[in-house]
This record gives structure tokens, sequence and C-alpha cells, in this order.
């Protein structure tokens, strides 16, 4: 009585010891079940488990489970009421038969009669229900509509069309999807029986605006072409996929929730796509091009701030760079001799060779161009590339890609600031002329206001003005009476540059103007000129003017045709010491050089790529190029109490005629003819195999045999993620103009009948060799993130070096090297890709080169200016957005080994005390970091930034004609630049 007032478990299990002590084992056995179901604590369920266990032997215990659970249990008549839902345990007296009834709403009622029950053991009774069904048919005129039934926030029945299944009765079906208004409609639902519900939904739309930071972009939504950027779009409302895609950039989806009857906006940062140029002469994408590529994009040389192309690849995987106080070389993979004017390296603007046709100089500082900002991306392409290119693309390509087709139009200004110094300007404008057309130009302007450098005392420097080396038992020891230096030269390293640049699209034709002028003091005491004052100055004016015309004819045919006309001119005034002339009393004179080089060219190139099948791509071309002058000459000029006096330095000549010719300017017109060709074969997706080889003519050579270079490449997928590359190739670089032909002397001096031969040329010299093989494996972690190891040898014969010190009756001249150089090294890098402002990098580079031979010139001496560890980080975060990001770049390397070899009439000269064993630079760390951003008022940018920290104090070695033989590096230098355009 007491549980029926007031249902307590306590009494339950009282009433069941009660029915035990009783001995009415069912009904002690029915109320300990019905205990243990309600009792919470896990302590006291022992005891009643306990109690089940003691009175079990004295029940026949039945079990009722049902398909579905949760059936009301009644025990032979349902007015007995129900005994529980199952599953159930049930008690009854022994030998007993009964009949069990289940019911449960939505399913027919079940019985089975005659369920014996026995004393001690357990009779399990299952019961499958059957459902009491009709069937519901949706159907309407959108497919993929979204049922629930009877609850609107439920989970979804089906996606109609479909039929449902429901119990008998009304329910109330909730039709919804994505871009259309939401309906609501009731069925009666009968037993066995189908009844159909028709649906129509009213669509709803909003506006969607679509901006992204490059116009012109196209935007698809649902895969449907809808607009160009910036866009305002009216699509239906719900999730809407869509995708921003612009040639260059990767394309862009994202899924955009559209509001009915509101607006919504979507903002989209294009990243430019990893293509290179430079690697097959086409476009490709980097991990399809046959060579270890790098690019270095857009988004890193704003947020750096790169005043120069070699402060952008300073840190690159495998690369260095060298100043030595007139151009700044770069090297790759451990080649980087003093002394090449980086000739063993290729510069490309947008394809075209840079390289000038004096020396065949590389062009990397303000040689050329004043700024980085019409600059879309630079691309390195390490290893041999003459099967493209031809001579100069020894040790790698450098192609700095501008940037495209305007799609809006604007003017552009822009100022700053660099090394400290160094102050520019600069102006531009960009125009459209339609669809697949336009034009941009840009001019700047640079001055330098110098640096101080302290190079040490050179009291004991030997210099040209110095009197022939004397022998001292078996060695050639220098005089020591030497003119003295403090050390120090202020106020140099001055420079003023200057550079026209443009574009002209019109459909496939195209034309691009390149101009660019520098006029700079040189400070490191080049052909044992004076130091410390700023008289010497070198002036480098380099221009072009290329027409190009690239139709294609469907997928299967393309071509270029290109010409070009090209400009070189070399200026310089080198001042001397002082000379004097005994016998006393003796006269001194000033003495100054002034030397000059100018050249024009005529390069055409005719290009066919042909596709029969997607499988398979031909590519062939011719190039020529006619240079009609390549004029040199020299002037020495001697100044007295009296007067100055010219005289015209003379071409080296057997005939006595020729070497009295004062007028006479030493030219020498040459000719070079190419011909390529290269075949890329794709048998499926995971197979690339790339093979061509080029033969170059020149007629500066006494050997006219055409030059071959092939080049071979294999490149697998072996996985989603994987990339391997394995290439090989032959490389050379034919002898430029000065090396071949750089000679002069000056006129008999008086009471002499012999001119004094100063520079020898070299007209015997031949090209230099280089064979490469490299493997390179890429795994990508992720969409942005990779990882990459790659390990190369290349093997380099037949090097032209310049031998002599410029020495009274020591000339200079170059040669041919017989000692071979070998380079091993390996590479790797860990880099996560610009997205979203971000982007991080680390890389390590290891090099080893060594002379495989004796030779008295060497002597098994290491290589120089090689460094064998390299090592950087890169990275860059956005602070506030677009509005300020941080970058930063520290980069590392090991010591160089300096060129410390001087020669006198072929042997050894050794200063006092003798040659010292060859000597290291320092190691360098350089820490840079720059603060960018981008305001949308008047698109303004700006960089203010500090490079080299922590004011790291490092030298890198220079050639051997130069009086400084290791030249100091930029030690803190401080920039900022803005930029805007309307």
């Amino acid at each position: 009585m007491s549980n029926r007032l007031v249902p307590n478990r306590n009494v339950i299990f009282n009433i069941a010891r009660t029915y035990e002590a009783l001995g009415e084992y069912p009904d002690a056995f029915r109320y300990y079940v019905q205990a243990l179901e309600q009792e919470p604590n896990a302590a006291r369920r022992p005891a009643i488990e306990e109690a089940l266990a003691r009175i079990r032997p004295n029940v026949a215990v039945i079990k009722v489970t049902t398909d579905p659970p949760g059936a009301t249990v009644y025990i032979n008549r349902r007015d007995l009421g129900g005994r529980g839902n199952t599953p159930r345990l049930l008690g009854f007296p022994p030998n007993t038969k009964h009949k069990i009834i289940v019911d449960l709403e939505g399913y027919e009622p079940a019985e089975v009669e005659n369920v014996e029950a026995k004393l001690g053991e357990q009779t399990n009774v299952e019961v499958k229900l059957k459902r009491i069904i009709g069937t519901v048919r949706v159907v309407g005129e959108t497919a993929g509509t979204t049922v629930r039934v009877n609850d609107a926030s439920g989970p979804p029945a089906c996606t109609a069309p479909c039929d449902l299944t429901l119990p008998p009765g009304r329910h109330r079906l909730y039709l919804s999807q994505e871009g259309y208004q939401p309906s609501e409609q009731d069925v009666n639902v009968a037993a066995a029986s189908t009844v159909t519900a028709r649906y129509r939904l009213n669509p709803l739309t909003g506006s969607l605006v679509v901006n992204a930071d490059e116009r012109d972009a196209l935007v698809e939504v649902d895969g449907k072409p809808m607009g160009f950027t910036p866009a305002v779009l009216n699509v239906q409302s719900g999730q809407r996929r869509v995708r921003v895609s612009l040639r260059g950039f990767r394309p862009v989806e994202q899924v955009a929730t559209v509001v009915a009857s509101q607006q919504t906006r979507i903002d989209i940062s294009l990243r430019q796509l990893e293509e290179v140029e430079a690697a097959s002469r086409s476009t490709e994408a980097v991990e399809d091009a046959p060579g270890s590529v790098t690019i270095i994009p857009g988004q890193e040389l704003r947020a750096m701030g790169y005043p120069t192309v070699a402060e952008a690849l300073r840190g690159v995987r495998g690369v260095y760079t060298t100043y030595d106080g007139v151009y700044t070389f770069a090297g790759i993979r451990g080649i980087n001799l003093p002394g090449d004017f980086g000739n063993r390296m290729l510069t490309l603007l947008n394809g075209h060779s840079m390289n000038d046709s004096w020396v065949n100089l590389s062009y990397f500082d303000y040689l050329a161009r004043t700024d980085l900002e019409d600059v879309e991306r630079i691309e390195i392409v390490r290893g041999p590339g003459s099967v493209l290119y031809g001579t100069g693309a020894f040790s790698g390509v450098v192609n700095i890609v501008t940037k495209g087709r305007p799609t809006a139009s604007s003017v552009g200004f822009g100022v700053g600031t660099a090394d400290n110094s160094l102050i520019r300007g600069r102006a531009s404008f960009q125009l459209p002329l339609g669809r697949d057309s336009g034009v941009w130009a840009s001019v700047g302007a640079a001055r330098s206001l110098g640096r101080d450098y302290y190079f040490g005392d050179y009291k004991n420097h030997f210099t040209s003005s110095d009197p022939p080396p004397v022998r001292q038992g078996e060695e050639w020891v220098y005089d020591p009476n030497r003119y003295e230096f403090d050390g120090h030269s202020r106020d140099n390293d001055k420079f003023t540059v200057g550079t026209f640049q443009g574009r002209l699209w019109l459909k496939s034709f195209s034309a691009q103007w390149y101009l660019n002028s520098r006029d700079k003091t040189v400070p490191n005491g080049v052909a044992t000129t004076q130091l410390g004052v700023d008289k010497t100055y070198y002036k480098d004016t380099r221009g072009f003017l290329e027409l190009s015309l690239s139709p294609r004819f469907g997928d299967k045919l393309a071509t270029l045709t290109r010409a070009s006309i090209n400009l070189y001119q070399f200026r310089d005034r080198l001042w001397y010491y002082p000379k004097f002339v005994a016998p006393p009393p003796s006269t001194v004179y000033e003495v100054y050089d002034k030397e000059k080089f100018d050249d024009i060219w005529l390069l055409a190139e005719q290009r066919v790529e042909f596709s029969p099948i997607p499988q398979l791509k031909i590519t062939a071309g011719a190039e020529a190029q006619l240079h009609f002058t390549a004029a040199q000459q020299g002037i020495d000029r001697a100044c007295d109490a009296t007067g100055c006096y010219n005289f015209v330095y003379l071409p080296l000549s057997d005939d006595p005629a020729k070497q009295i010719d004062t007028t006479a300017l030493d030219k020498h017109p040459y000719r070079i003819f190419a011909a390529y060709a290269l075949v890329d074969i794709t048998p499926s997706e995971r197979l690339r195999i790339s093979a061509g080889s080029r033969f170059d003519y020149y007629s500066t050579l006494e050997d006219a045999t055409p030059v071959p270079s092939p080049r071979i490449a294999l490149i697998v997928k072996p996985y989603e993620q994987g990339n391997l590359k394995i290439t090989g190739g032959r490389a050379f670089r034919a002898p430029s103009i000065q090396e071949l032909f750089y000679g002069y002397a000056l006129p008999p001096a008086p009471g002499e009948t012999e001119p004094h031969v100063t520079y020898r040329p070299s007209p015997n010299l031949e090209p230099e060799n280089v064979w490469s093989g490299e493997i390179e494996f890429t795994h990508r972690l992720s969409s942005t993130v990779s990882v990459l190891g790659a390990g190369y040898v290349n093997h380099l014969s037949n090097l032209i070096f310049q031998e002599g010190s410029n020495i009274e009756d020591d000339p200079t001249d170059y040669n041919n090297t017989d000692v071979p150089i070998l380079v091993v090294g390996g590479e790797a890098e860990l880099r996560r890709e610009w997205r979203q402002g971000w982007m991080a990098s680390l890389s390590y580079s290891y090099a080893k080169a060594r002379y495989l031979e004796d030779s008295g010139v060497n002597k098994l001496r290491n290589v120089p200016n090689s460094p064998e560890h390299m090592a950087s980080a890169r990275g860059a975060a956005p602070l506030f957005g677009k509005a300020v990001v941080l970058a930063s770049r520290l980069t590392v390397e090991a010591p160089r080994y300096d060129r410390n070899v001087r020669t006198y009439q072929g042997e050894t000269v050794l200063p006092p005390g003798g040659i010292p064993d060859q000597t290291k630079t320092e190691p360098a760390v350089i820490w840079d970091i720059v603060v960018s951003g981008q305001l949308d008022v008047g698109n303004l940018r700006y960089n203010v930034g500090v490079y080299n920290v922590a004011d790291w104090r490092w030298t890198a070695p220079t050639a051997a004609q130069y009086t400084i033989a290791k030249f100091p590096q930029s030690g803190r230098t401080f920039l900022a630049s803005l930029n805007m355009s309307l």
C-alpha cells in the first residue's frame, strides 16, 4: 500500500524480501527485478543481484524480447495489467504455461501461446513486431528537395522524388531546398495504401558581390560562367560554389552562403600560378619543367622590398651572390669564379638574353634595373641551359618576368631609398586596348651618394707601378719600396642609374623595349688603379627593342617569330698611381686610361611547336645573331706639369704599320647561328620524357664546328603527392670578345723601338664545357606545404681564366685551363607556399667543388669563391591583413676561399715573406626584416625594413687583377619605398 501511494525503490526492495521470506518466490523475483532496474547506487546493486541468484533456482523465468524493443508485456490477459516493457524478465511458478501478449504503438499486437515455465530455467521468447504503415509518394518540379516529417528541424527523411513509409494517421511534410522558399504539406496516411504528395517550391534570389585583387578574373557559380571581377550577380540563395580564375594565377574556389533578398560579398586573393618559362621556353607547371626550378613570386618581391635582382636571389636554394665593388655576380651550386664577370650564368628579361656582348656579363644589381616594381616573378633554373639558349647558360638561367597585359587603366608613382644612400623615383602607366591587347611603360632613376670603406693598411700591397719583381734564390719577390695607403676610401662607390622599359600587346603580336644605363665610381683598385679616390669609374648601357608574333593554330600548332635590335656600350676611366721617370731629375706623371666598347646587333628567331597527339610535343627552332661592330678601344693619358697627352692603345699585330696606327679601333664583328630541337613525350599522367639538343656556330672560334648541347630529363610522379626529376646534359660557354681579342700595346717609349705590351689577345681560346646530372624529388605534405631533396654532380673543363698580374713586362692574357673541376652537392627545402599573405621556407645547400688534377697555376688549391654550406630561412605573416605584413629572411653561408695566386713570366710570384696559404673569407649570417603593406586609398603600397640587422661584417673574393683581394660586402642598410597608382 505504501509503494502504491508513493513509489519508492527501498520499499520495492523490502517487498521483494518479504515475498522471499514468505516463500512466494515468483513475486519475490518480480520485485527484485524492479528493484535492480531502479537502483542507481552501484554499491547496492550487488546485494540485489545476489538475492536474484539466490531465489532463481526456485523460480521459472521467462525472458521476453521484441524487435523493436519497448513493447508492453501482458501475461494471459490484458485486463490484468502490463508487466513492464521489453526486454523483460518474469518469474513464474514452476511447470506452468502462459500466454505472452505484447503491444507497441504503430505495430500490430502479437501473442505467443503456451509458453512453458520450467523450474530453475530461463525460457526466451522473441517476438518480431510487424509495423502498421502506409506509403507517401513525394514528387515535385525540382529534384533534390529535402523532406522532413512532423519536425521542421528534424533529420531528413528522404530527398524527393522519394517514397516514405509512415504509420497511419495525419503527418506534416516539411520540404526545403537550397535557393528555394520552404514549403509545408499535410498528408493522411492509411494502412497498406499509397498517397501522393505533390509540391512546388518558389526560388529565392540574393545579390552576390565577387571581388578579387585582380580585375577581369572569370567568375563561375556552380560551374556556370556569370561575369568578370568585380561582379554583382543575381543568384539563387543557399550554398553556392564560386570559382574565380585568371591566367597566370591559381583558380580559387569558395563556398558562399547567399541569403534571400540580401547582399553577400566575397573577396578573393588570387595566388600566382607556379609556372616557369625559362626551363623549356614555353609556359609549364614547375613540377613538369625539365630542370630544378625556383620561383620568387611577386608577393615575396613586394613583401621583402628587394631593391635588386641580386638581393632577391640571396637565400635561394643553391644560389649565392658576390659584390666586387663594380658588379654583383650570382653563382649556382659552387661555381662563381672571381674574374669571370658572372658570365657562366645567363640573365633573361621575359626570355630575352641580357648578358652583354663584350665579356658576357650577367645583370643582377642596378646594372639590370632601377627597381623591381615592374617584375611579376623571377625564375631560377639550375643546371645547364645551353640546349635552349646557347652560350652563357652554363650553370643556370635567371629569367626576370615583368607584369602581363593590363586589365585596367592607371598611372603610378613611387619613391624609395635603399643601401642607406640610394634615392630613387619612378613613374609608370598602363592602358588596356581591348580583351587581348594593352600597353604599359615605366621610367625610373636613382642616385647613390656612395659609402665609406676601410680596406686595411696596404703599404705592402704590390701595384703595377712598382718595379718588377727580382730574383731571390729560386723565387720572384717584389721590391718593398711601394706607395702607402691608409686603407680608407671615403664617399666612394657612387652611382647613378636610369631605366626605361615597357611592353605592348596586340593579340598575338607583342613588343618590348628596355634601356638601362649605370655610371658608377669603382672603389676596389681594379687593374691596380689608385685606392681611396673616386676618379675611377665604369659606365654600362644596355638596351634592346624586341618584336614578336606568337599565333596559335588550334591545339596542335603554335609558332613564335621574334626579332630584336640590341645595344651595349661600355666606358671607363682608370686612374693609376703616379709614375716616376728616371734618371733624376725624375718627372711625375699622372696616368689614367680610358676604355670603351660599342656593339649593336640583330637577333632573329623562328620557333615551331607541333603536337600531333596530346602525348607528344615537338619543338624546333633556329636563331641568328649579327654583331655589326664589337669595337673596343683604349686611350692612355699621361699628365705632367706641362699638360696631358693621349696615346691610343694599339691592336697587337705583326705588321709594324698597324702598330703605329693610333686612330684604329679594334673591331671584331661576328656572327652566331644556332638550331635546336626538343621532344616531349607524355605516355601517361605520371611520366614525361623530355630530350633535345642545340647546335651553335660561332664565327669567332678557330674551330667553326657547331657546338652541341644535349639534354634529357625524366619526370616521374610515382604517387599523387610525389614528383621525381632526373636530368642530365651538357652546356658550354664560348669565349667572349674581350677574352679573345682584348690586347693592346702602348707606343714605344722615347729611345725605345718596341711597343710596351700590356694585354695580350688570346684568339685560340676554346669553349668551356660542363656535364651535369641531377636527381630531385618533391613530396607534397598538403596543398601548400612541400618538402624537396636533390643531389647533383657537375664536371667542368676547359675553363677560361685570366693569367698575369699587370706587372711591367708581364702582359695579362686569357687561357684555357687543363684542370677540370668537379662539383658534388645536395639540397633540401621545406616550403609553405604563399597563401593569404603567409609564406615560410627553410633550405640547406651543400656544394663541394675541387680541382681534379695538379697544375702549375692551381697547385690543387681550393676552388675560390665557392661556399661549401649555405642555408636560409624566409617567411612572411600578415599582422593586420594586407595593411601590415611582416617579412623576414635569414641567410647563412660558409667561408669562401680566395684566389691568392699571381704569376710573373709563367712562375708564381711571392710577396715579401713568401706567399701565404690560401685564405678564407668570413662566414656570413645575414638577417633581414621588412614591414610592408597595401592600403585601398590610392592603391598605396609601402616598405620599411632593415637588411643585415646585426651589421655582420663579411667579405667576398675578387679577381686577381683587383688591388683589393677581398671586398667588403654590405653591412647594416635600411630601405623604404612608397608606391601608388591612380
